[in-house]
């Protein structure tokens, strides 16, 4: 039997021999790790092409498949993998795989096994080639996999605390918090558990370790409560006693599940029960029963901390909504650094953003704010593409249902969700979620402005610059907003108004860093320059934005037409041939550049092969004008009509 690990070092073994070289190099290794994700229902020939050999034309491509099928099946024996029809797999008889048996043992709730099966990161140390969709797949498959591992340990800990147990309960907590070092709630758990243990110079030291690789990883100051925990424990009541025999201290700031399991209910997206809740969170009456000496010390200490620092905004902010609540400081703190991190709208403080907003749920696992924060960054990201959006936009999802769980009056998290919901194409779904946010919060200029892209993508135009119009005039020193609201003036036909609107409050901005810092200002504003003809500037716009995300298909999607409306073709040409193949979007915007082109015939053969369209692809497609040939033929409601738009002209 051919044993295949996907987990950690990918490998591959044979119990009863030795596995020829031939099968273990790069490429055939790698095409057994991609069927082993595809599972035992097995994954097409066209996707693994297009994995693998994205580059490579069709025919090279199959022709590569092929080589590499054949190599497996000489070497390890043709039944290795079953071909039916063009879907490809692995034979269960033949191969074992370590990531079913994790997937396995997790199903039928065997924790230790699963704990003993992962032994580290998916496919850890292994590079596929430049295919950022095979990339999305493996990430978001690598933190599934290391979600349902760190709840295993939790659960392990969890048992190991309540049977008294506290030498395992450390063991299984150091290992948690291994699995994720820069995260403060595990870190917590584990000093916590050291000091119930009876090893407070442990403890310490562990609170100590953590405060400094934080700040050497993420240059920024660590969870003030870490330095609480320390403080506290350093410097023990004299009448207070530790023995080794102690009760494990309940828990901190235990956080719910990153990723929990929701489902859609009718007449809305409201939330649905966790699953398995109690795999995360053990006997609350049993770690209440525990407390220990210095578990009261350390909830007292913060407690009194807490009722000290509390923010009168945040009391007046949950008193508007009826919600008695309030969040404690430490978390407030990062949820308002979360904020002031993606204002600028660049990768880094959206990647700065979820820190922070991850770090205060992690603080304060009630908090809906928080958690509705991280929603709305994971959706920016994804909407920007600064990561893959089938990364992004379902822990959007996730992170929202969870904060309209803890409060369903947040006009933020129902826009977070609206917007996930236009990337899975349920645009009915989208926007009610949109109506509804904004009759909780009429002023709410982020919901506005979303609800404006929706309606343009469903080619509602007046109705779409009227609510960009509505978010613009609501905030109007949100430059990002300004941004979209002079865009989808162009998009109306009027260019004056929207060069006038882009020099009023970008152009004359005196924060010119920021505008240097948002390529898609940058490449909008480019755009609206070459429609009023002054393409000198127009190219000025575009090239500071293929600075910051060169080969993007977007930006250099607007440079070709730029050029085009130059009457230089041969240049459009020329600059969309530097896009990056493997990206997401390419696919659909190489078919704007031959619809622009007036080549319909390349334009569709293109849009067939965009998979999964986006946000983006689908703004572009509905409000481009330069695509006005493209909608007035036959095949265009045949594409509506696959994105799941029903209304399109």
């Amino acid at each position: 039997m051919l044993v295949l690990e996907l987990l950690g070092t990918l490998s591959l073994r044979d119990d009863t021999g030795v596995v020829p070289l031939a099968a273990r190099q790069k490429r055939p290794l790698g095409l057994l790790a991609i069927l082993a994700l595809g599972g035992k229902q097995g994954i097409s020939r066209h996707r693994i092409e297009a994995y693998l050999w994205s580059e490579s034309s069709s025919e090279r491509a199959r022709h590569a498949l092929d080589q590499a099928m054949y190599t497996i099946r000489h070497t390890l024996g043709t039944d290795v993998i079953i071909s039916t029809g063009q879907q490809l797999r692995l034979n269960p008889e033949f191969v074992r795989v370590d990531v079913w048996e994790f997937d396995e043992a997790i199903r039928v709730s065997q924790w230790g096994a699963a704990v003993g099966i992962y032994k580290g990161t998916l496919l850890e140390g292994f590079h596929f080639g430049d295919s950022r969709e095979l990339e999305s797949w493996i990430d978001a498959e690598g933190a599934r996999l290391l979600q349902q591992y760190q709840s295993a340990i939790e659960f392990l800990a969890d048992r190991s605390a309540e049977a008294g147990d506290h030498s395992q309960d450390v063991t299984w907590r150091r290992r948690l918090a291994s699995s994720d070092p820069l995260s403060a709630g595990p870190v917590k758990k584990l000093i916590l558990a050291l000091a119930a243990a009876g090893d407070r110079a442990g403890a310490v030291k562990q609170a100590r370790q953590y405060q400094e690789l934080v700040r050497q990883e993420l240059e920024m100051e660590p969870d003030s409560e870490i330095e609480g925990l320390a403080s506290t424990l350093s410097h023990p009541s004299p009448t207070e006693t530790v023995g080794t025999g102690s009760p494990r201290p309940a828990p901190i700031g235990a956080s719910a599940p990153d990723t929990p399991t929701w489902a859609p209910r009718e007449g809305g997206y409201e939330e649905a029960a966790l699953s398995d809740r109690s795999l995360v969170q053990g006997s609350r009456k049993a770690a209440l029963a525990s407390f220990s000496v210095v578990a009261a010390l350390v909830i007292v200490a913060l407690m009194v901390k807490t009722a000290q620092g509390r923010d009168p905004r945040a009391i007046a902010g949950n008193a508007a909504r009826g919600a008695a609540r309030i969040p404690l400081p430490g978390a407030r703190a990062s949820y308002l650094q979360g904020l002031n991190a993606w204002d600028d709208r660049t990768k880094e403080g959206h990647d700065r953003a979820i820190v922070y907003f991850r770090r205060a749920t992690e603080l304060d696992p009630e908090y809906a704010e928080a958690y509705a924060g991280l929603a709305e960054a994971y959706v920016r990201i994804g909407y920007f593409g600064y990561r893959p959006a089938e990364a992004m936009f379902p822990k959007a999802k996730a992170a929202a249902l969870h904060s309209i769980q803890l409060d369903s009056t947040l006009a933020l998290a129902r826009t977070a969700l609206a917007t996930e919901l236009i990337w899975e194409h349920d645009f009915v779904g989208a926007e009610s979620e949109y109506r509804r946010a904004i009759s909780l919060e009429p002023k709410n200029a982020t919901a506005h402005q979303w609800y404006g892209v929706l309606l343009m993508i469903l080619r509602r135009v007046p109705e779409a610059v009227a609510e960009e119009k509505r978010a613009a005039d609501l905030e109007p020193l949100l430059l990002q907003i300004q941004n979209n609201y002079a865009t989808f003036v162009n998009v109306s036909g009027d260019h004056v108004g929207a060069l006038r609107q882009f020099q009023k409050t970008v152009g004359e901005e005196p924060d010119s860093a920021w505008v240097r810092r948002n390529p898609w200002v940058l490449a909008n504003m480019s755009r609206v320059y070459a429609d009023n003809g002054q393409y000198a500037n127009a190219l000025q716009m575009i090239n500071r934005a293929l600075a910051i995300v060169p080969g993007n298909p977007r930006a250099l999607h607007t440079m070709a037409v730029i050029y085009e409306e130059m009457g230089r073709s041969d240049l459009a040409r020329q600059a969309f041939a530097r896009a990056d193949t493997s990206n997401e979007q390419y696919a659909a915007y190489r078919g704007m550049v031959y619809a622009g082109e007036g080549k319909l015939d390349s334009a569709f053969l293109w849009f067939g092969r965009e998979e999964k369209w986006g946000i983006q692809p689908m703004l572009s497609l509905q409000s481009d004008q330069r695509l006005d040939p493209v909608r007035s033929d036959p095949r265009y409601k045949a594409l509506l009509s696959r994105i799941g738009i029903t209304n399109g002209n």
